[in-house]
């Protein structure tokens, strides 16, 4: 499975996903599912601010994505979007793997994931990828209790 880099041609698209997956994603809360349903103005913000963004493209259609940060040694991944139809055939764990590498390549020490701790997938991926919990649970947005991930890259 190929993950590739987006462009800031790709915004439009970018935002479609968004806005059909996060409003629908009911174990996030409100505020934060409207926070996630970006415009396409402010992907293009925040790709000119130096945010990366990579996604899975098939049958000519992004079907998923996520976002990398670069702060400081470290990298951290973001925002993982996957099309509804497309969950369940290993989109995630192929961006997770790329995201390990995207961090090796720019010369990062770690990576590093916030992910709900009732996802199963996504602590799946995390442990499958021998990512290590840091610190306790704590609270991202209001009600929103989060597990922070890391990985030394190698």
């Amino acid at each position: 499975m190929k993950v590739e880099q987006l462009s800031p041609q790709d915004a439009s698209e970018i935002e479609s996903l968004f806005r059909e997956v996060w409003p629908k994603a009911r174990e996030y809360p409100e505020e934060w599912r409207r926070k996630r349903t970006l415009s396409r103005e402010k992907i293009l913000k925040e790709m000119e601010e130096g945010v990366y963004y990579f996604g899975v493209r098939k049958e000519g259609r992004i079907v998923g994505l996520y976002k990398a940060i670069i702060r400081g040694e470290s990298v951290l991944g973001e925002h993982q979007t996957v099309h509804p139809a497309w969950r369940g055939r290993g989109l995630a764990i192929a961006m997770y793997k790329q995201l390990l590498e995207f961090a090796k390549e720019m010369g990062c020490k770690k990576v590093v994931v916030n992910i709900l701790p009732e996802q199963r997938p996504s602590r799946r991926c995390v442990n499958e990828l021998g990512f290590h919990k840091r610190g306790s649970i704590w609270e991202q947005a209001k009600g929103m209790w989060v597990q922070t991930y890391e990985k030394e890259v190698k």
